[in-house]
């Protein structure tokens, strides 16, 4: 593929669809809402599969790093190369961020009497100022504000902050260098956390997260060569993708799941996710059948309000036992399988709904400030947009 066609395909959108599916599966399985632990291995399968929902968070990372250096590559030598993207940026991100904020900080007043998702005037500097994640890394998840989430919000803000300037100053053979540092490095880091004890860091923290980025960021840069990606390099995609995704099986079936607070996980193992979601994005932009697949217009539909949703899918979790009454469901020959499913879908109902909310009553609003900033070329006596992801 030339740069041209990739600078926005169908099929993104639907990989996008995939991972916060993956996201909420994780998040809306398995985390109790008054279950007790099954001993049945059709439940403990279930719940170890979804358990693994949240290598969705790391394909959105690679997606970011693919779609957002494809960007600043293309606007390269552009007038306003950095206001144009910040303020685009911010004009995507912004707006839901910080009123999802505000909305938690007035929480309690809503709900006085009862446990609701709320943020404190104590942490707010951290998640105003998108550190969220350096406070984790420093006090732990926090365990009741419905907030937990938001540490990959930073990741990527922090990415943006940083990221243009290596673009606009470096060539592409140094940013390639630069990428294959970055992965190599955040092995690196994560490595030296974990050996001294660190498990929340190495998984939250920019440093030790900057392979997945760094690895979609590779992709775009390869892309764009003169003759794309050499023929021989675009036959790797469907290899990597069966080889890493049996990796990830085996440490899935092997390790009592796939648990990114496991040691191996956080060293090796999140390489290998990163790898995994780097194949995918290839195959999506550049496997005819993978792309038609992931052009599914529900796959789409869910890419195309992603966003949304994944502000909105963690606090829900903390009105979804009260709301959905899953005791009342039977067991069927004792799994929990049936009540967990019924919960679920109740609770990607309910965030389909906010995401859709607030996409039209708020982000579209947003969006359609970015025409004042466009990201434009000359290319045979005519100008034509980059296109930009749809989500943080």
């Amino acid at each position: 593929m030339r740069s041209s066609d990739a600078a926005h395909v169908q099929s993104l959108d639907g990989l996008r669809g995939i991972a916060i599916l993956l996201v909420m599966l994780f998040h809306f399985s398995g985390n109790g809402h008054g279950l007790t632990p099954s001993s049945l291995l059709v439940d403990r399968m279930f719940y170890r599969l979804t358990g693994a929902g949240w290598i969705g968070v790391d394909l959105f990372f690679v997606l970011s790093g693919f779609l957002i250096t494809g960007i600043l590559l293309d606007a390269r030598g552009i007038p306003f190369y950095f206001r144009n993207f910040y303020v685009r940026r911010a004009l995507r991100i912004f707006p839901l961020y910080y009123s999802a904020l505000v909305l938690l900080l007035i929480m309690p007043l809503m709900f006085p009497h009862g446990p609701a998702p709320h943020l404190s005037t104590r942490d707010a500097g951290w998640y105003l100022s998108y550190l969220s994640n350096v406070k984790m890394a420093r006090a732990g998840w926090p365990s009741d504000t419905g907030l937990a989430h938001f540490w990959s919000l930073s990741v990527e803000e922090q990415f943006y902050l940083a990221w243009p300037v290596a673009v606009f100053a470096l060539s592409n053979r140094q940013l390639r260098v630069a990428c294959v540092a970055a992965v190599v490095g955040a092995l690196a880091v994560r490595t030296a956390l974990t050996a001294t004890g660190y498990t929340i860091a190495p998984y939250v923290l920019m440093p030790a997260r900057i392979d997945a980025l760094a690895m979609g960021g590779f992709l775009a840069i390869a892309m764009r060569e003169p003759r794309g990606l050499p023929d021989r390099v675009s036959r790797w995609p469907p290899i990597a993708a069966v080889t890493t995704g049996l990796g990830l099986l085996a440490v899935l079936l092997f390790r009592e799941g796939l648990r990114p607070d496991d040691t191996a996980v956080l060293g090796v193992g999140l390489t290998l996710v990163a790898a995994f979601g780097a194949s995918v994005v290839m195959l999506a932009v550049g496997n005819a059948r993978a792309a038609r697949a992931l052009s599914a217009p529900w796959l789409r539909f869910f890419g195309k309000y992603s966003y949304g949703m994944y502000i909105f899918h963690y606090p829900i979790l903390f009105f979804g036992p009260g709301v959905v009454p899953i005791q009342m469901l039977p067991l069927v020959g004792g799994s929990q399988i049936l009540r967990q499913i019924a919960f679920t879908t109740c609770a990607m109902a309910a965030t389909t709904v906010l995401a859709l909310v607030s996409w039209h009553l708020l982000e579209k609003r947003f969006l359609e400030l970015k025409d004042r900033f466009p990201y434009e070329r000359a290319i045979s006596g005519r100008h034509a947009h980059v296109s930009e992801p749809v989500i943080a």
